[in-house]
């Protein structure tokens, strides 16, 4: 059985500024109008913020507000009024961006769910690494943890059948399914982060 160290194992330091306060539609009503119609993608999104809500008291104050806005907008980048690369990640941080929202989300937003390997197959990775900054350890674990614990019509999964099921969908050879394939080792990780901190009470 594997041992689990009750500490957080992932830090960084704060924002350089707090979220700012902002007279937008909120991050749910954002994510109904973006989404919308869009097959399942806004079911999988509600469920990612309920899952935020479960761990989002582990990040720092200063990531809380940014990581459960992220958790309704980390994939407005498949929106018809987003998409421009077809990257999802970086088209919804951009699009975030452009409207004012928070750096904070929006650096969550592109780099949720380790997106750089992909964004490298995409031709794409010198463009996220040089308009967004990496966001804080910990607030990034928790959002991949809560997108690998929600399947695509939104109900909660394990990471194992989540990761599975993107190997599925996705045929071999493509980039979401090559990215993933080779970053299995990692994406378990970032999950086991936060299930250990779950696990202990943290």
């Amino acid at each position: 059985m594997r041992a689990i160290t009750c500490q957080r194992g992932l830090s960084s330091p704060a924002p350089s500024r707090p979220s700012a306060e902002r007279s937008k539609p909120d991050a749910r009503a954002l994510a109904i109008r973006l989404l919308y119609g869009l097959g399942t993608r806004l079911s999988h999104s509600a469920a990612v913020a309920a899952q935020v809500d479960r761990v989002v008291a582990l990040v720092e104050p200063g990531w809380r507000s940014s990581l459960a806005d992220a958790a309704w907008l980390h994939d407005i980048g498949y929106g018809s009024a987003v998409v421009v690369t077809e990257f999802h990640p970086l088209d919804g941080a951009r699009w975030l961006r452009e409207h004012d929202w928070p750096s904070e989300t929006c650096r969550l937003v592109a780099w949720h769910t380790e997106p750089l390997e992909e964004a490298r197959l995409r031709n794409l990775d010198a463009e996220l690494v040089a308009e967004f900054d990496r966001p804080d350890r910990l607030a990034a674990a928790a959002l991949t943890w809560a997108d690998l614990t929600s399947s695509p019509s939104g109900e909660r999964w394990d990471p194992e059948q989540r990761l599975a099921d993107i190997l599925m969908r996705y045929p071999p050879g493509s980039p979401v399914h090559e990215a993933t394939r080779s970053l299995l080792p990692v994406l378990r990780r970032r999950a086991r982060t936060i299930e250990d901190l779950l696990a202990c009470g943290v």
